[in-house]
């Protein structure tokens, strides 16, 4: 009996956190972004019936999570683009780590942008940002993946 799809991208996906781990090396960001951009399109073409890969939105989530942890404010976008490609997507992708770069510097960013996109995601981030807590949310996420 073969592996199915769930297994392997179950799999790769701990593969690519354990290569990587949660904090990734800044040179290792753009790594990163292009994983989750591969699986953004992925799941997108499935969805519109164009494609026959599904994104891996496990690996989706470890990818946010590490963009999370680099902290970098344009990340906000990439990782609502990811959100958006499925119900899954959205399952898997929190809101809150489109919030790498803190609330406040998040919000003045997206506001800064003035398009449809930033205005969707300051509505996704009121939503999140009252209970919202960096520290704790960090160790929700270490324990989660229980790293050190």
């Amino acid at each position: 009996m073969g592996m199915d799809v769930d297994d392997q991208y179950e799999r790769d996906a701990d593969q690519h956190l354990a290569v990587y781990g949660l904090r990734v090396a800044p040179e290792q960001v753009p790594i990163v972004r292009d994983v989750l951009i591969r699986e953004i399109r992925h799941e997108a073409d499935t969805y519109a019936g164009r494609g026959t890969i599904s994104g891996n939105t496990q690996l989706m989530r470890i990818c946010a999570v590490q963009l999370w942890y680099a902290g970098a404010v344009e990340d906000a976008l990439l990782v609502h683009r990811a959100r958006r490609t499925s119900m899954d997507a959205t399952g898997a992708v929190d809101a809150e780590l489109m919030l790498g770069a803190g609330v406040a510097r998040t919000k003045e960013y997206l506001a800064s942008l003035c398009t449809d996109e930033a205005r969707q995601i300051l509505d996704e981030i009121t939503w999140v940002e009252d209970s919202y807590d960096a520290d704790r949310y960090a160790a929700f996420l270490d324990m989660y993946y229980r790293t050190t």
